[in-house]
């Protein structure tokens, strides 16, 4: 066994968040910032945690595997059942060391479990199969998240474009954005997943007959947003962005801060910017061209505190030089 390290994307919404809970279409890509796993021996009968973020180590031994819990707990049975999977246990140590922000909607844990799983399939000397990567992630994240979507450790694992649908898998979307980048803003407030989605159901259940249009534009939307991002037509996809930004506001997942930040980049020369992920909270995405980042950017730091220029990545989980 060898020490090995491993890298995976963090992932955006671009089109089609909460709408995909009821089987309309997603759109979402890998971007610029990875999770960094590194796995090496340890002398151990367990598997060491340590997390560089978090400043927090902790130990998960095998013969307690029934009573698991730790904050940490999804990364450790990513690496236990990709040893499972190859058939080997041995102690190791796995350190953690991300520039994805956690709770962002950008795929933090699963980023971090797709990256372990690889670099634990690679310190056995093993070439890790992507599908059984993106499968035991999967599995990691059912600890996290309960019901994943599965969206995360697609793009984790394959890195690009994917376009998703709730029961009928992934596809692959053509798509570069040259000339162009994706400016993320943080709205400062922690977003609530699950309360975000219970409430947008509740709103459609209680007015089905006006919601059910908004659900089928929406996903109109994906599709023609779908082909202008392979045609490299970005400003119909900026605006379309807008358009998508407006039916989020309408179902109730938006807030103030949210349409200050959507509104500022805008009038600082995006091409358009919208909500991504749960809203009530968390980031904006705005499409911006090379020549506008700079004002878009300075724009949004008068009212955010975090903010993050990033590129599409083409390239999912990888190894890295240790």
């Amino acid at each position: 066994m060898q020490a090995t390290r491993s890298s995976a994307p963090a992932k955006v919404i671009l089109f089609g968040e909460h709408f995909v809970v009821e089987g309309q279409p997603a759109i979402a890509a890998a971007i610029s910032l990875r999770a960094h796993v590194t796995v090496e021996p340890a002398d151990t009968d367990g598997i060491l945690v340590y997390s560089k973020n978090l400043g927090l180590l902790e130990e998960y031994r095998f013969a307690e595997r029934g009573a698991w819990s730790g904050k940490m707990l999804s990364i450790a049975i990513a690496a236990y059942t990709a040893m499972e999977s190859l058939g080997r246990k041995s102690g190791v140590k796995v350190t953690v060391d991300s520039e994805i922000p956690p709770g962002s909607g950008m795929g933090s844990s699963a980023a971090v479990a797709v990256a372990t799983t690889h670099a634990t399939f690679r310190a056995f000397g093993e070439e890790p199969d992507l599908k059984e990567v993106s499968r035991i992630a999967f599995e990691a994240e059912k600890v996290v998240h309960g019901k994943p979507s599965g969206i995360d450790n697609t793009v984790a694992t394959y890195g690009g474009v994917i376009a998703y649908r709730k029961g009928e898998g992934f596809i692959p979307l053509k798509a570069e954005l040259n000339g162009v980048r994706l400016v993320l803003a943080d709205s400062g407030v922690p977003r609530n997943t699950g309360e975000m989605v219970k409430r947008v159901l509740e709103l459609k259940n209680t007015y089905p007959s006006v919601l059910e249009p908004l659900y089928h534009a929406a996903g109109r939307l994906v599709v023609e947003a779908a082909r202008r991002l392979e045609e490299g037509d970005y400003e119909s996809l900026g605006r379309l962005m807008n358009v998508n930004h407006g039916f989020l506001s309408a179902i109730g997942v938006s807030t103030l801060e949210l349409e200050k930040l959507v509104y500022t980049a805008r009038r600082a020369g995006a091409l358009g910017s919208k909500l991504t992920g749960a809203g009530g909270g968390g980031f904006i995405v705005a499409l911006v061209t090379a020549e506008k980042e700079k004002e878009v950017v300075e724009a949004l730091r008068q009212l955010s505190p975090r903010i993050f220029s990033v590129e599409i990545s083409s390239e999912g989980v990888r190894k890295e030089p240790l």
